[in-house]
């Protein structure tokens, strides 16, 4: 959860600094198709969700979005989440998805895929409590989550989905897992948010219990 609040207070420093987040690790994302699957490999970013939005123009085939994403600022995961929705695209988890991916992406397809050893983690939302010792940069950040907080209730109405599901890990009674860098769901516990119609690619999902060597917990 620690990480989420890292990634918050580095999109409230961008957006004092009026600067853009291309991607929250340097290294580029690739957006290709390949027959009726749009491939979208690396952090959420803008410059890959307008790819990702041209070729699904292009190619008006395309039922599936496969995502290897740790994810990205909470705007570029709704944005993508919105083209999921509006295309009525299935989302299959490639080798992970995890953060804003977790968060907007996943949840908004039609028809939700996991292998076996797909990682899918969530650790945050808009709508958790956050304070700066520094009284420009709460003020920043008050600036920047009010829009987002709005937006992210407008989402998960629209897609009928509990926007608790962002938020659910960080509760009391996960307290002993404040070192893990977030949580994870079981199918049963997903679609007790309204997140359903997931599936297996194989006959079990068997995701590891860690994530870029973090724990991750499970919450039935």
């Amino acid at each position: 959860m620690q990480v989420f609040q890292s990634m918050l207070m580095a999109s409230v420093a961008l957006v004092a600094a009026t600067t853009l987040q291309a991607n929250i690790t340097g290294t580029e994302t690739e957006v290709t198709v390949q027959e009726d699957v749009l491939i979208y490999t690396g952090p959420l970013s803008q410059d890959a969700n307008t790819r990702a939005a041209a070729l699904l123009k292009q190619f008006p085939q395309v039922q599936t979005l496969k995502i290897t994403s740790q994810g990205g600022e909470i705007g570029l995961g709704m944005d993508l989440g919105d083209l999921v929705y509006a295309h009525q695209l299935n989302v299959e988890v490639g080798q992970y998805c995890f953060s804003s991916c977790a968060n907007y992406v996943f949840p908004a397809g039609k028809i939700k895929y996991l292998n076996w050893r797909s990682q899918l983690g969530w650790h945050g939302g808009a709508m958790q409590p956050m304070q700066f010792d520094d009284a420009d940069m709460q003020q920043a950040y008050q600036q920047y989550i009010g829009p987002m907080r709005a937006r992210e209730t407008a989402f998960f109405q629209k897609i009928q989905v509990q926007q608790a599901s962002t938020t659910a890990g960080q509760a009391p009674e996960y307290a002993r897992y404040q070192d893990c860098i977030g949580w994870r769901y079981t199918r049963q516990k997903m679609q007790s948010f309204g997140i359903d119609q997931v599936r297996y690619k194989q006959l079990i999902w068997l995701p590891k219990s860690s994530f870029k060597q973090q724990c991750i917990f499970t919450i039935r």
